[in-house]
């Protein structure tokens, strides 16, 4: 077993044997259950706030929607605990899911203020809708049965933290598989995970529904125990405790998550003991003012994050001395904490608390396992003499502006084919239209004789259009290992509940060793456990190309991957180009290096102002007089005013 398992299950034992201790104190049994509570909703929030970099502040909404959904379904139908928090859930992912198709369409302020409203409206609709919800004057019920059984409040505690183990396990299990790389992806490049047959949006619109169904469940619970539900509960002050509770306890962390819900329990007890209070604002400001000190000596001033905990929490200080009371200025509180962390500790207590046991102890790194066959994992493409790649008419216009004009294209099996002209030609464009990134205005492109849907790159990857980009898009904060394990969607094939069980270590296990394979491939076996943003800007290049060829692509398309090489690196990328060819991959290169067009390329198209100007072998283009005249404005013999030279085009 373990040691992560070992804390994890030695954590809930002790928390199981608390009221064995503590159970007659029931004030103390509250406090308990709401931590178990309010972990679940955080677990949720994190999801969207964590994974998907958004800043959500519906949870507290989705809270309440459960709350009454779980009451409602007892007191007016009579159902038992079970079925009514299955209700609750249910209403959280329906509700969850018809907020996110169109909000997930909006990004940072527009989303945060999209989710805002839809707070706002859920409580105004539970307040005027007093004939079903009681409205402002409230809705009481009593805590139902339990499978037969009437709960203690021991009891229900421990079916709140039954609850959260299994919910701990799940998230865990899912967050830990391609579903969580695939969250991390999409926010740290949506077009490069649209680009490996991954749905930015469709997986953006699971998770906040997932988020949401947690949400709605703590709220279940949050009703079962107040056994009273008022709309005004779920208000400003509900959105911002749980906000702070993900980003101070630590996002991207189940372990952020509890932290949170224990501190954001703990504040009401905070604001109502001014000694207390006055401690940790004192703490709080001495500790800024050491983080600000070691700044200074570090780099010689006092960046704004330095100074901003620094004046939130001197604040506090103060408002401990002059403030009569501090409940009466809550709100007020709960900003200056929110803004002190999101500033000056963004990655939360146990972020920072995990950043710093890597550097001390050094990172715990799972050992690899042997790379797969690569025959297995990268098949030859046997179809010889086949067309995979026909292009026909395509064009292509930004408003008034034809940025591609009729283009025809041919790519064989196995061939590499060139694109090149001069800049603004068409080369990006047509690549751009062929893979799905722009639509096209006329045209087709087939696909092994299928026509291929334009405007979706998400479905063209799924059809077998693979590439790169020429500015680098990779999934950053993942490891190179990682990044190649997003695009191995042929490995996947569990049903979402099946993950969260746990029953998805056997293709995790196949994804890493095919990873690990193609990272062979180019080279790259020894950099598996780097994160993506440390890599040399040469090996990052090479990593993109293998993430690329992870697709089991039908045709590979590379966009200047020589692009700021070293001369040493470009020697390696022509030896991957040619294992990639020893495989029989179609693949379309654009490049201005002329040299490696001519060494790696067996057929070459040249665009001039969007439009074809020439086609052939790399010697035939190079003597080309409308591809010379293109890059040089003119042919040799008329410079000459003689005899054609034979000036390549470069």
């Amino acid at each position: 077993m373990s040691k992560r398992l070992v804390t994890e299950a030695g954590t809930f034992a002790l928390m199981a044997a608390v009221p064995l201790f503590v159970g007659g104190n029931a004030y103390g049994m509250g406090l308990l259950t709401l931590v178990t509570i309010y972990a679940i909703a955080l677990i949720g929030l994190d999801v969207t706030v964590g994974y998907l970099g958004q800043i959500n502040l519906g949870q507290a909404a989705f809270m309440a929607l459960g709350a009454y959904a779980s009451g409602l379904a007892v007191t007016g139908l009579g159902w038992s605990m079970a079925p009514a928090l299955l209700a609750a859930v249910l209403v959280g992912l329906i509700a969850g899911a018809f907020l996110a198709l169109p909000a997930l369409r909006l990004e940072g302020p527009q989303f945060a203020l999209a989710t805002l409203s839809f707070a706002s409206l859920v409580v105004i609709l539970l307040n005027e809708l007093e004939s079903v919800t009681n409205g402002a004057q409230g809705l009481s019920l009593v805590r139902p049965l339990l499978f037969g059984l009437k709960l203690t409040p021991a009891g229900f505690y421990w079916t709140c933290l039954g609850l959260l183990a299994l919910l701990w396990m799940g998230m865990r299990n899912l967050l830990s598989s391609h579903w969580g790389r695939s969250f991390e992806a999409l926010r740290d490049s949506p077009i490069a995970t649209d680009a490996v047959g991954v749905s930015v949006y469709g997986r953006k619109v699971a998770a906040f529904a997932l988020g949401s169904s947690l949400g709605a469940l703590a709220g279940g619970l949050y009703a079962f125990d107040f056994q009273y539900l008022q709309p005004d509960g779920f208000r400003y002050d509900q959105m911002v405790i749980l906000l702070l509770g993900v980003v101070l306890g630590g996002r991207k962390s189940l372990w952020g998550a509890f932290l949170g819900a224990v501190l954001i329990v703990l504040l009401p007890n905070l604001l109502s003991s001014r000694p207390v209070f006055e401690a940790i604002a004192a703490i709080g400001f001495l500790a800024s003012l050491v983080a600000a000190g070691r700044r200074w000596r570090e780099e010689g001033g006092l960046p704004f994050q330095a100074i901003a905990p620094v004046v939130a929490t001197g604040l506090m200080v103060l408002g401990g001395f002059l403030v009569q009371s501090l409940e009466d200025w809550r709100k007020a509180v709960f900003a200056l904490i929110l803004f002190a962390v999101v500033v000056g500790l963004p990655e939360g207590v146990m972020g920072y608390v995990g950043r710093t046991l890597v550097r001390l102890f050094g990172g715990r790194r799972r050992p690899l396992p042997p790379p797969a066959a690569l025959d297995a994992v990268l098949p030859f493409q046997e179809n010889h003499g086949a067309v995979p790649l026909a292009v026909s008419g395509l064009s292509c216009r930004f408003g008034g502006l034809i940025a591609l004009a009729g283009l025809d294209l041919e790519v064989r099996s196995g061939e590499i084919h060139g694109l090149i002209g001069p800049n603004g030609s068409g080369k990006s464009t047509a690549i751009n239209v062929i893979s799905g990134l722009y639509p096209a205005a006329s045209g087709v492109v087939r696909l092994d004789g299928r026509v291929l849907p334009g405007g979706s790159l998400t479905r063209a990857a799924r059809a077998g259009i693979a590439r790169t980009f020429q500015n680098l898009q990779l999934f950053l904060e993942l490891t190179a290992l990682e990044n190649i394990m997003v695009a191995l969607r042929h490995v996947y094939r569990l049903p979402l509940p099946l993950i969260m069980a746990g029953l998805g270590r056997r293709e995790e296990a196949t994804a890493r060793s095919e990873a690990l394979a193609l990272l062979t491939l180019v080279g790259l076996g020894d950099y598996a456990g780097v994160k993506a943003a440390d890599l040399p800007y040469g090996t990052q290049r090479f990593l993109e190309i293998a993430r690329a060829l992870a697709c089991r692509p039908r045709l590979l398309i590379l966009d200047e991957p020589a692009a700021g090489l070293s001369s040493p690196d470009i020697k390696v990328l022509i030896g991957i180009m040619e294992r990639i060819r020893e495989r029989r991959i179609p693949v379309i290169l654009i490049e201005h290096h002329m040299d490696i067009v001519a060494e790696l390329c067996d057929r070459v198209t040249v665009l001039d102002g969007g439009k074809v100007i020439a086609t052939g072998t790399p010697a035939e283009i190079q003597n080309h007089p409308d591809v010379i005249r293109a890059y040089l404005g003119t042919i040799a013999g008329e410079r000459a005013g003689g005899s054609e030279t034979g000036a390549q085009p470069c």
